[in-house]
């Protein structure tokens, strides 16, 4: 067989995920199939947008402006959250970072397409309860007797008294 570029970069997929994912890091079987969708939707992506059937993609196709367009894509069209796109970034960061030894005439390619930089995103902030709702909650659980209620009340009362020392 002759190896020639749509062949090395298949066998780099392949070896990505058998050795790499599989093998070496022992990656959970759902991780791998997080990588797998994301590649999935990745050669989609590039097959339409680089007018070339899947099976003629080369690594070199993966170039920076293509990646950044696809996360884009995964935002606006599919309205997928910052952390889905984050996610799918990391994923394809790993493959890169392993293709990169793999390639080294791809470099400098590689080494644009992982500057990338992941996204930023508000994370929730952690409610706490005011005082009053404290003492809300306590005189509730004061009100029944049985075994249960007293066991609850009792972690309460020590997360309570444990928290705010904090």
């Amino acid at each position: 067989m002759k190896n020639t570029p749509q062949t090395h970069f298949a066998s780099l997929i392949q070896e990505f995920f058998l050795e790499r994912l599989m093998r070496q890091r022992n990656s959970s079987p759902q991780t791998v199939a997080a990588y797998r969708d994301c590649f999935r939707l990745l050669f989609e992506f590039a097959r339409e947008h680089r007018n070339k059937p899947t099976d003629r993609l080369v690594l070199t196709d993966l170039d920076a402006p293509l990646v950044l367009a696809f996360l884009d894509h995964l935002e606006k069209v599919r309205k997928n959250s910052i952390r889905s796109r984050n996610a799918r970034l990391a994923a394809i960061r790993s493959f890169l970072r392993f293709a990169v030894l793999k390639d080294p005439q791809s470099l400098a390619t590689i080494q644009r397409a992982l500057t990338i930089p992941i996204k930023r995103h508000s994370r929730p902030l952690v409610g706490f309860l005011s005082r009053e709702e404290v003492q809300a909650l306590n005189q509730r659980s004061r009100s029944f007797h049985t075994i249960r209620t007293t066991r609850s009340s009792f972690l309460g009362h020590s997360l309570q008294h444990r928290c705010s020392r904090v």
